[in-house]
């Protein structure tokens, strides 16, 4: 059953970004491991991210932290011209 039908509380990770300086220097890990700690004691359900197909560094970061990908969803956009 889906989290919003249960009730319960979800966090979402919208940006996570690092200085291109700053990379590979263990910052995003620290900061999905706080975010992720404190979704925990907050009672939240679980925590959800989203980045794009082709980055791979993301990729292998969120899938070694635990992340996995979520089947059954699509992901839905209405832009609008500036």
């Amino acid at each position: 059953m889906p989290a919003s039908l249960m009730l319960g509380t979800a966090w979402s990770i919208r940006d996570l970004y690092v200085t291109p300086h700053h990379r590979r220097t263990g910052i995003a890990s620290a900061l999905l491991r706080h975010t992720i700690t404190g979704a925990r004691a907050a009672g939240a359900l679980r925590v959800s991210l989203q980045t794009e197909t082709d980055n791979v560094p993301a990729l292998k970061l969120y899938t070694a932290i635990g992340f996995r990908p979520v089947g059954g969803l699509e992901l839905l956009n209405l832009s609008f011209a500036p």
